[in-house]
């Protein structure tokens, strides 16, 4: 039988998102980061700006158990 592990955002991982962003973009990461930690949830992304309606753009980090899968970091 499979027992899925939790495993929280790898520290390299967080350190370099939160390098590429501001101060402002930092309190939502850690606000975003912190709650999906506490409530050990595995696959969730991490939300600055989202993407337009029609799923292009915006800056996002998808995380999959305590890694970053995919991103997207576009500048206005």
């Amino acid at each position: 039988m499979y027992n899925a592990t939790y495993h929280p955002l790898e520290k390299d991982n967080l350190k370099n998102i939160l390098d590429n962003a501001s101060e402002e973009e930092q309190k939502i990461i850690m606000e975003q980061v912190n709650a999906a930690t506490a409530a050990k949830t595995r696959d969730y992304r991490i939300t600055i700006k989202p993407p337009d309606k029609k799923g292009r753009g915006g800056t996002w980090y998808d995380v999959k158990n305590g890694i970053v899968i995919g991103s997207c970091r576009e500048e206005d």
